[in-house]
C-alpha cells in the first residue's frame, strides 16, 4: 500500500520535473551566453558602441526608430547650442550685445518639437547658421572644451544643408553621432562568430536601411520585426532616443553565420544618478566593459562642473576593481574618444590637470600611455586589496562561500573612437579573440 501514491502526488512530481528540466535547461544556455556588463561615466561611449553592434550585425532599423532619431538630431542642434551660449559667460565671453544674435538664440531655444514625417522648419535654418557661423560662438567653441559640450556639435552644424533637405533622413553615421541620456538598464543580445571579422563596414554616409528595405514585408501585419533581434529594457528605463510609440522590434541580432556565439551586453546609465541601479546587474558577469573618455581630461561632469571627467572615471573604475563582485571577472578598458583627445592634447596641457604627468607636452602617444597606466595601477591595487583578504580568511564572497585561490582576473586595454564603425569592428574582434576564447572557456562560450 505504502507504493501507491494519489493522482494530486504525480502531478505535483510532474509538475516538480518540468520545474527542474527548465531549470537546468536555462543553466545550460547560460553557460553559452557571455555576460557583458558596460561601465563608465556618463558621455563616455557607451550608448555608440551599442549603436556601432547594431550597425554591423543587422544594420537595418524600423521606421519609427529612424524617424526617432531623425527628430533627435533636430534636439541636439538645440541641446548643443545651448551648450555653447551657456558656457560663454565662464570664459567671459558673450553674444547678449548683439541683439540680432540673441534673438535668433531665444527663437531657437522657443523652437517646438518637430513631429513624425514634419521636415525641419525652414525658417530655423538661417538662425542656426548665423549662430554657427558667429565670431563669438566660434571663439567659445575652443575655451568651452573643459565645459562638457556635447562631442556632436561640430558634426552637426557642418552639416546643416543637408539635414534641411525635403527627404532627408538619417545617415549611419548621424545615428552614432545623437546623443541621448541613457536611463534605466538595457539588455541586448548579439550573436558572433569568428567570421565577425569578415564583416562589411556600413557606409557611413549612406542612409541608414529600413527594415522594410532589408527584409521586405512580411506576412504578418503590425509592428516591422527582426529576425532574431533581441534587446530587453527594464520597466524603469528611460532611453530617450528611441522614444517612439511603435512597438520595438524583438528577437536577436543575427549575423550570417553557420556557427554563432552570443553576448549579451548590459547598457546602464552613467550618471551619478543611475550608479545607484548597476548593482541589479552584477550577478553573472562574465567581462566588464569600461568606457572612459579620454578626451574628458579636461573637462567637467555634465551633472556636475565641479567634477573633472577623468577623475570621476579613475574613482568609478577603482571602486569597480576593489568590488568583490568582480574579484574573477576580466576587465575591458577602452579608452575611448581617442581621435578628439589626438585634436585637444596640443592646446589643453595634460599637466594642467594631472599635475604628476611628466610626459612631452602636446604628445598625444606620451598621453595615451600616461592615462592607461594609471587606470592599470588602480587596477593592481584593487586586485592586491582583493587578495589581502582573501588571506585574512575572515571575508567571504558575495554568494556567501570563501574565497578560493582562483585564476587572476584579466584586463585588457585598447584605444578606441566609437563613433568609428571600422575601429570599433577590430575592437570587438580583438575581444572575442582574446577574452571570450582564453578567459571564457570554463563558461563554454568558445
Amino acid at each position: 500500500m505504502g507504493l501507491c501514491m494519489s493522482a494530486e502526488n504525480v502531478d505535483a512530481l510532474r509538475r516538480n520535473a518540468e520545474v527542474d528540466s527548465q531549470i537546468r535547461k536555462a543553466k545550460r544556455q547560460q553557460r553559452k551566453e557571455a555576460k557583458i556588463l558596460l561601465l563608465g561615466s556618463g558621455d563616455s561611449g557607451k550608448t555608440t558602441i551599442m549603436k556601432q553592434m547594431r550597425l554591423l550585425t543587422d544594420g537595418s532599423f524600423s521606421k519609427g526608430e529612424l524617424e526617432s532619431y531623425r527628430q533627435l538630431v533636430f534636439a541636439n542642434l538645440i541641446t548643443g547650442m545651448k551648450a555653447l551660449v551657456d558656457c560663454l559667460a565662464e570664459v567671459d565671453l558673450t553674444i547678449e550685445d548683439d541683439t540680432t544674435a540673441l534673438d535668433a538664440y531665444r527663437t531657437i531655444l522657443a523652437a517646438p518639437d518637430v513631429r513624425d514625417g514634419q521636415a525641419f522648419p525652414d525658417g530655423y535654418l538661417p538662425l542656426f547658421k548665423l549662430l554657427w557661423e558667429h565670431p563669438v560662438i566660434r571663439e567659445g567653441i575652443n575655451h568651452c572644451r573643459r565645459f562638457a559640450i556635447p562631442d556632436n556639435v561640430p558634426y552637426f552644424y557642418s552639416h546643416l544643408d543637408r539635414l534641411w533637405a525635403p527627404e532627408y533622413s538619417p545617415t549611419n553615421l548621424d545615428i552614432v553621432q545623437t546623443r541621448a541620456r541613457t536611463a534605466g538598464i538595457v539588455e541586448t543580445t548579439f550573436q558572433i562568430s569568428d567570421s565577425f571579422a569578415h564583416t562589411a563596414i556600413p557606409d557611413p554616409s549612406a542612409r541608414a536601411v529600413t527594415l522594410t528595405e532589408k527584409y521586405g514585408r512580411r506576412k504578418n501585419k503590425g509592428a516591422e520585426t527582426i529576425p532574431g533581434i533581441s534587446s530587453i529594457v527594464s520597466e524603469d528605463s528611460n532611453i530617450t532616443e528611441l522614444d517612439s510609440d511603435e512597438e520595438k522590434p524583438r528577437a536577436k541580432f543575427q549575423l550570417k553565420f553557420s556557427t554563432t556565439k552570443t553576448l549579451r551586453f548590459v547598457d546602464v546609465g552613467g550618471q551619478k544618478s543611475e550608479r545607484r541601479k548597476w548593482i541589479h546587474c552584477f550577478e553573472d558577469v562574465t567581462a566588464i566593459l569600461f568606457l572612459v573618455s579620454l578626451s574628458g581630461y579636461d573637462q567637467c561632469l555634465v551633472e556636475e562642473r565641479s567634477t573633472n571627467q577623468m577623475s570621476d572615471a579613475m574613482t568609478l573604475w577603482e571602486g569597480i576593481c576593489k568590488m568583490e563582485w568582480f574579484r574573477e571577472t576580466s576587465l575591458i578598458l577602452f579608452l575611448n574618444k581617442e581621435d578628439l583627445f589626438r585634436a585637444k592634447v596640443a592646446e589643453s596641457p595634460i599637466r594642467r590637470f594631472f599635475p604628476d604627468y611628466n610626459g612631452p607636452l602636446g604628445d598625444a602617444e606620451a598621453g595615451k600611455e600616461y592615462f592607461q597606466k594609471r587606470f592599470i595601477r588602480i587596477e593592481h591595487k584593487g586586485t592586491l586589496q582583493l587578495q589581502q583578504l582573501e588571506k585574512s580568511g575572515d571575508r567571504k564572497t558575495p554568494s556567501n562561500k570563501p574565497y578560493t585561490s582562483a585564476r587572476r582576473r584579466q584586463v585588457y586595454p585598447h584605444f578606441t573612437t566609437a563613433v568609428n564603425t571600422s575601429l570599433v569592428l577590430n575592437v570587438m574582434i580583438d575581444i572575442a579573440d582574446t577574452v571570450l576564447r582564453d578567459q571564457l572557456k570554463d563558461a563554454d562560450i568558445l
